[in-house]
């Protein structure tokens, strides 16, 4: 009893890890099962980011790493706000969790034509060339040891390329000069259009 706050402690931890497995792997059945419709209404993409940046900043404080961002405002996408912003907080908080202490993550929004661009960039990780045509896989991962303590489920990216793909859009990830660098093309709702 008297280490009873410590177990308890992680005890919650492991349970926390346990509930997003399961939310993580309900709405990928969901999707796969396709008993989950994409709702199909104007989101408007950077005020979204602007949202999950603010939930994960503490994150990012806490890590001592800097947050550079370039949203152009009022690009507006046809889609289910809910999972796009599932695909933000994803991205985010891999880009911070494989990042070093001290590294600057880099998002971008912007309409290329016909097309929304979203970057995420972390400043100094890097992924072995082998490992990046299996990230998009379900439950792989690029750290070989399967530690908990050094990665998550291996469903994140999944889920992340699940939802850009029902949105009619295209993922990549790569290493970049300074680090790694996620890309999704997502459709643009043409202001002529609205």
């Amino acid at each position: 009893y008297q280490d009873r706050d410590k177990y308890l402690l992680r005890s919650l931890r492991v349970t926390g890890r346990m509930e997003n497995l399961v939310q993580e792997m309900l709405a990928i059945s969901r999707m796969e099962s396709g008993s989950v419709a994409v709702k199909r209404e104007p989101v408007e993409l950077s005020a979204l980011i602007e949202r999950q940046l603010a939930l994960d900043a503490p994150l990012l404080e806490q890590r001592n790493q800097r947050l550079v961002k370039d949203l152009t405002p009022g690009i507006v996408v046809i889609g289910d706000a809910s999972l796009l912003g599932r695909v933000a907080g994803n991205l985010l908080s891999n880009a911070s969790l494989y990042s070093p202490e001290g590294a600057e993550i880099r998002v971008t929004a912007a309409a290329r034509g016909a097309w929304v661009v979203l970057t995420v960039e972390n400043t100094g990780a890097r992924i072995p060339a082998e490992a990046l045509p299996h990230l998009f896989e379900a439950f792989y991962r690029a750290e070989p040891s399967r530690s908990r303590a050094t990665g998550g489920s291996g469903l994140g990216l999944y889920l992340v390329r699940m939802i850009v793909e029902r949105h009619g859009g295209t993922c990549r990830i790569e290493n970049s000069a300074d680090g790694v660098r996620f890309t999704a093309l997502l459709p643009r709702l043409s202001t002529e259009n609205t």
